[in-house]
C-alpha cells in the first residue's frame, strides 16, 4: 500500500485527469438513459390517433338496399259508384307527381351515397396519411436515437483514447526524466572511476620510475665491476685458449666431473632456496599487479646484465665473427646454472662450445633486481659485438 500511494503522489496529474474523465463519461450516460427513456413514454403526446379502416367502394354499393324497380301499384279501391270515382286526370297527375317523387328520392339517394363514398375516401387517405407520418416521426426518432447512442459511443471513445493517450505520454515523460537521471548518475559515476584510475596509474607510473631510476643504477654499478673482472678474465683467458683447445677432451671429462660436483651442490642449495624463493614468490605475488610494469622493465635489465656477464666471459674462437644465436639457461634461485641449450648452433660446434663455457663460467649469475620475480628460466641472444 505505501507503494501505491508514493506512484499515485508522483502521478498525481494523471490520476485527477483519468477521474474526471469518468465522471464526464457516468454524466453523459446518465443523460442518454433519461433522453431516451423520456422520447419512448412521451412519443406520442398531444397526438391524437385515430384508428380507421379503408372500406370499398364497391362493398358499399352493394350493401346499400335497392329500391324495388317496379314498385307495387296500390290497389285500387273497389268502386262503390260511379261518382266517388276520381278523374282520370287526377289519377294521371297523381301517378305522375309519384314518379317525380320517386326519382327525386333516388337521386337524393345517389347523392348520398357518393357523398357517403368520397367522404370514407378521404379518410382512408387521411388515415393512410396519419400513418405514414407517424412511421416517418418513428422511423426519424428511432434514428435520432441511433444518432445519438453512436455520437456519445464515439466521443466515448475518443475520451477514453484521450485519456489513454494522456498516461502513456505521462509515462513516457516519466521514463525519459528516469532514464536521463540514471544517464547522469552512471557518467558521474565513471567520472570519479576514472578520475580514481589516472590517479592510480600515475601512483604506479611515479612509483615504477623511481625504481627503474634504482634498478638502473645498481645495474650500472654492477655492470661496470663486472666488466672490470671480466678484462681481468679475459686477459688470463687468453694465455689458456690454445692449452684448453688442445684438452678439450681432458677438460671435457674434468667439466663432466665438476658439472656433476656442482648440480649435487646446487641441487642442495635448490632445496634450500626452494623455501625462501616460495617465500619470496608469495610475497611478490601481492604487488605483482602494481609492479607488472616494473618487473618487465627490472626482467629485461636483468636479462641483459646476464647477457653482459656471459659475453664479457666469453673468448672469442679463431676466426669466429657474425656470432648469433638464441640461448636458453635452467637456473636456480642463487643464480647456480643448470643447464645450458643452444636454440641453434652460433656458426661451429667450436664456437657453440666457447659459448656454453662461457655461460656456466658466469656461474654464479646476477641477481634479479630488488622487487623483481624470480624466473628459473631464462632465455637471450647472444650476439657479442663484432
Amino acid at each position: 500500500m505505501p507503494g501505491l500511494f508514493r506512484t499515485i503522489g508522483s502521478n498525481w496529474r494523471a490520476v485527477l485527469l483519468a477521474l474526471l474523465l469518468h465522471v464526464l463519461l457516468a454524466v453523459l450516460l446518465v443523460y442518454s438513459i433519461g433522453f431516451m427513456t423520456d422520447a419512448a413514454s412521451h412519443g406520442n403526446q398531444g397526438e391524437h390517433i385515430v384508428q380507421a379502416s379503408v372500406i370499398d367502394a364497391n362493398a358499399v354499393d352493394t350493401a346499400k338496399p335497392q329500391p324495388p324497380e317496379n314498385p307495387a301499384k296500390s290497389p285500387k279501391p273497389p268502386a262503390e259508384s260511379s261518382q266517388a270515382e276520381p278523374s282520370a286526370d287526377k289519377v294521371a297527375e297523381n301517378k305522375a307527381a309519384e314518379q317525380k317523387q320517386q326519382k327525386a328520392d333516388q337521386k337524393a339517394k345517389a347523392e348520398a351515397e357518393a357523398k357517403a363514398k368520397a367522404q370514407a375516401a378521404e379518410k382512408a387517405r387521411q388515415v393512410a396519411q396519419q400513418k405514414a407520418a407517424e412511421q416517418r416521426k418513428a422511423e426519424q426518432r428511432k434514428a435520432e436515437q441511433k444518432a445519438a447512442a453512436q455520437k456519445a459511443a464515439e466521443q466515448k471513445a475518443q475520451e477514453e483514447a484521450a485519456a489513454e493517450q494522456a498516461a502513456k505520454q505521462l509515462a513516457q515523460r516519466e521514463a525519459a526524466r528516469k532514464a536521463a537521471e540514471q544517464k547522469k548518475q552512471a557518467e558521474q559515476k565513471a567520472a570519479a572511476e576514472k578520475a580514481a584510475k589516472a590517479e592510480a596509474a600515475r601512483q604506479a607510473a611515479e612509483k615504477a620510475a623511481a625504481e627503474k631510476a634504482a634498478a638502473k643504477k645498481a645495474a650500472a654499478e654492477k655492470a661496470a665491476a663486472e666488466k672490470k673482472k671480466a678484462e681481468e678474465a679475459a686477459a688470463r683467458k687468453a694465455a689458456a685458449q690454445k692449452k684448453a683447445e688442445e684438452a678439450a677432451r681432458e677438460a671435457a671429462a674434468q667439466k663432466k666431473a665438476e658439472e656433476a660436483a656442482r648440480q649435487a651442490a646446487a641441487a642442495k642449495q635448490a632445496r634450500e632456496a626452494a623455501a625462501k624463493a616460495q617465500l619470496r614468490k608469495m610475497l611478490s605475488q601481492e604487488s605483482a599487479g602494481r609492479q607488472n610494469a616494473a618487473n618487465q622493465q627490472a626482467m629485461a635489465a636483468y636479462v641483459a646484465a646476464i647477457k653482459n656477464k656471459v659475453e664479457g666471459n666469453w673468448i672469442r674462437p679463431p676466426g669466429a665473427s657474425n656470432i648469433s644465436c638464441d640461448v636458453q639457461v635452467q637456473q636456480l634461485p642463487g643464480g647456480q646454472v643448470v643447464n645450458v641449450r643452444l636454440m641453434g648452433s652460433c656458426g661451429s660446434p667450436a664456437v657453440d662450445r666457447s659459448v656454453k663455457q662461457a655461460i656456466y663460467k658466469s656461474d654464479p649469475l646476477p641477481s634479479p633486481p630488488q622487487g623483481a620475480e624470480f624466473e628459473s628460466q631464462i632465455n637471450f641472444k647472444f650476439q657479442p659485438s663484432q
